[in-house]
């Protein structure tokens, strides 16, 4: 399968994906990416209302979306990552990472703010950077197609 973009965005589905992000991407299918939604039938429902019925829908936890993204899916799609956790896990398990849009991460106390609605940990700094350093992928803070381009590195 060809991954068109690659966004962590700790909402998933929501109206800037929707409205903003699917509209400027050839896509047919979205893949969401989260350990959380995987295992809940009811959020798994809830993504595919709020998904316009042209787009085939995925949710599988890390190991599951590398699988599936290597395998012999055909078409192109939108990859939704709930966190950076299970942003590392994709990339542990061989999805290569080029360039990865973080558009919204969960607030906490504790987390440093990068840009409006980007929060992160000191880890998920740290984890960010290595794989940077690692791979030269390009991480970009930014919410919609249209917003300026932010490297975080």
């Amino acid at each position: 399968m060809e991954i068109a973009l690659i966004r962590i965005d700790s909402r998933l589905i929501h109206g800037q994906v929707v409205q903003g992000w699917l509209p400027s991407l050839s896509v047919k299918e979205v893949v969401v990416v989260s350990d959380t939604a995987a295992s809940s039938r009811l959020m798994g429902k809830m993504m595919r209302m709020s998904l316009p019925q042209e787009y085939a829908l995925q949710v599988m936890e890390p190991s599951a979306a590398a699988s599936y993204l290597l395998g012999e899916a055909q078409g192109k799609a939108l990859v939704l990552v709930e966190d950076v956790s299970s942003l590392s896990r994709l990339a542990s398990a061989g999805v290569k990472l080029k360039e990865v849009i973080i558009g919204n991460t969960k607030y906490e106390e504790s987390k440093k703010q990068y840009s409006q609605g980007v929060f992160l940990s000191a880890d998920e700094y740290s984890l960010l950077k290595q794989m940077y350093e690692e791979t030269g992928v390009d991480f970009i803070l930014k919410t919609l197609p249209t917003s300026l381009k932010t490297r975080l590195f």
